[in-house]
């Protein structure tokens, strides 16, 4: 790895230790690259300057051979040094196929025995398909970056997941990431960006600004007047790696600030360059805990012969409670350079299973070929963006049927962006057969029955052509009077025509997401009738989205009551039910150990201090 993938690495790296790792963690750095070289062993980063010292031992030049397994086992060495590795991490980086032996198959027992956990990222779509194999046998995550762009935001993302991706963040108290945005800068003019700070962070946030080729300024300005610049003692600049640091030394001001990038070089008149924003934060108390997101794929190896799709999550709560009603996105970020942007959403319907449950979800199948996909998501909040909070009881949802019981609790306005992980696709065709059936409707329901004009009203929402896009041809809406005929037999059951549609129309098909609504007369009422509905959703090459749920209707005539206190009026009995129907290069590894006891006596965690430790 020569010129910009280094200076790109060296540039993730310098920003994870300085910035990302927990104070109190212990950190230690191999290289590898036919043989493994340990450039540093565990130190604790307990202050800036323990961290600047560390920093200073990335290396800044590879060699020309790759062996990661040498470097996980020699990094599984800097783990056991004085204590038992169990528990420690290893994130091994590389964007090289292992050339020289050890392989990576040959270290795994050691890996498995070892008892550490490795995450990995695979620094460009040619690193070892075998990487893999360390996260899976370790119970690790895995990453990727494309390392061919000239932004570094998602390899910031992705290090911050290292660490907030794990289970054991108790007594940690990791970064948010707020934002992340590669921005052109040219010559001409100044490029600016906002950022919304929320009132639950602030402490300890960080701007930082890198680029790779031409010299740059930075001026912040906050929502309360204050400005940041060259001048300010928070203002630094690393001319070595390209990066503006302005780090706030107090709880930064709620609302929104405003960053102003000058690209200085005159030979640069004619150009431009793409300058890498991420800002984060941590919470300010725990009496008003932060959103915070958790996103993941459904699967993230696919074999596109078997399962041609994948489906985005993002999990967004505040403290226990889900929020509700934010706008969330996922940017794919394919092998080829392209991106393509879903929405995700948490409506109950088509991926989505629960409504309201803080869970966004979409599908995602427009792969163009095998190789590495990267996920990253986003989610602000909007007026209408809320916490659900259930009763006060931890860690529990709304109940369908109890939503009397949840209280809607307005988010202030917030944004929040992290990684999603990395998709590997293998075995991608390319064909022009529409094989992707619409969604499963899952909401059917009866709204209204009139036994006067011998009709039942189903509603449900729309789902799309090929899952969750686009419109779906038509609908299949059938009945019967057994609840066997629509579950067993539907094909056979009556279908409702345009002639027994008495308000809406079959023909107007809705968008995904949208409310349909339909008043169907039936063919009889009175005593004991009882009809059972389904629907599938059709596209244009007739593929359907199965069978709805299963719900029924009773047009039984009930007379009208005594007169008393409550309404004469006479009552319809409504049953409705519902049931399930390069050159190979050398790379970097950073071990990471976590809570642990030194078992030197000397050690101050044989006190029994808990620290967490990083190599």
């Amino acid at each position: 790895m020569a010129g910009d993938p280094i200076a790109k690495l060296r540039q993730g790296m310098d920003q994870y230790i300085s910035s990302i790792v927990p104070t109190g963690s212990y950190v230690g750095i191999v290289t590898f690259s036919n043989t493994a070289v340990r450039k540093a062993n565990l130190a604790l980063l307990d202050d800036q300057s323990s961290r600047e010292d560390l920093i200073l031992k990335l290396p800044s030049r590879t060699g020309g051979s790759t062996s990661i397994g040498s470097g996980v086992l020699e990094g599984i060495q800097v783990l056991s040094f004085d204590q038992d590795p169990a528990g420690g991490f290893l994130l091994v980086v590389s964007d090289g196929n292992n050339n020289f032996n050890p392989d990576i198959d040959d270290v795994v027992d050691e890996v498995v025995n070892a008892g550490v956990i490795v995450d990995t990222i695979a620094f460009t779509d040619n690193a070892d398909t075998s990487l893999r194999i360390l996260s899976d046998v370790s119970g690790g995550n895995t990453y990727f970056y494309r390392a061919d762009t000239d932004s570094i935001t998602v390899l910031n993302e992705v290090l911050i997941a290292t660490i907030t991706d794990r289970s054991d963040l108790e007594n940690q108290d990791p970064p948010i990431s707020l934002f992340s945005e590669a921005l052109s800068v040219s010559f001409s003019a100044n490029t600016t960006g906002e950022v919304t700070i929320d009132k639950t962070v602030g402490v300890d946030t960080i701007f930082s600004f890198t680029w790779l080729d031409f010299p740059i300024e930075v001026t912040l300005n906050g929502p309360n007047g204050i400005s940041f610049d060259q001048s300010s003692e928070e203002y630094d600049l690393n001319n070595n790696d390209n990066i503006i640091t302005i780090r706030l030394t107090t709880t930064a001001v709620s609302g929104n600030w405003k960053f102003f990038i000058t690209l200085l070089s005159s030979s640069s008149q004619f150009q431009s360059q793409i300058v890498s924003v991420n800002v984060q934060s941590k919470q300010v108390s725990e009496d008003d805990p932060p959103v915070t997101i958790n996103s993941f794929v459904s699967d993230p190896f696919i074999d596109y012969q078997k399962n041609p799709y994948i489906v985005v999550f993002v999990f967004a709560t505040k403290g226990n409670d889900p929020v509700a009603n934010a706008d969330v996105i996922a940017i794919l970020e394919k092998s080829d350079g392209s991106d393509d942007v879903i929405e995700l959403y948490d409506s109950g319907t088509s991926a989505d299973i629960t409504k309201d449950d803080g869970v966004y979800s979409g599908y995602f199948f427009n792969f163009t070929g095998d190789g590495r996909y990267n996920v990253e998501v986003k989610v602000r909040g909007n007026q209408n963006t809320a916490a659900i909070s259930n009763g006060g009881n931890s860690r529990s949802y709304p109940i369908q049927g109890l939503e009397e019981e949840a209280v809607m609790i307005p988010v202030d306005m917030f944004e929040r962006s992290a990684s999603g992980g990395a998709i590997q696709v293998t075995n991608h065709v390319d064909s022009d057969i529409d094989f992707f059936g619409p969604s499963q409707i899952i909401d059917l329901a009866v709204i209204g029955v009139s036994y006067e004009r011998q009709s039942a009203t189903l509603q449900w929402t729309a789902v799309g052509d090929d899952f969750d896009k686009g419109k779906v041809f038509e609908y299949d809406i059938r009945f019967a009077e057994t609840f066997q005929g629509i579950s067993r037999n539907f094909s056979d059951a009556d279908r409702v025509t345009f002639d027994d549609v008495i308000n809406g129309d079959l023909s107007v098909i809705g968008e995904p997401g949208d409310i349909e609504e339909i008043t169907v007369r039936l063919p009889s009422r009175g005593d004991e009738v009882s009809y059972f509905f389904g629907i599938q959703a059709i596209d244009d090459a007739n593929n359907t989205g199965g069978l709805s749920n299963i719900i029924a209707a009773n047009l039984q005539y009930i007379p009208p009551l005594e007169p008393d206190k409550t309404d004469t009026a006479m009552v319809l009995y409504v049953v409705v039910g519902v049931v399930g129907a390069m050159g190979v290069v050398m790379m970097l590894i950073i071990i990471m150990y976590l809570t642990r006891r030194r078992r030197n006596s000397n050690n101050p965690s044989a006190t029994g201090n808990m620290n967490p430790a990083y190599a």
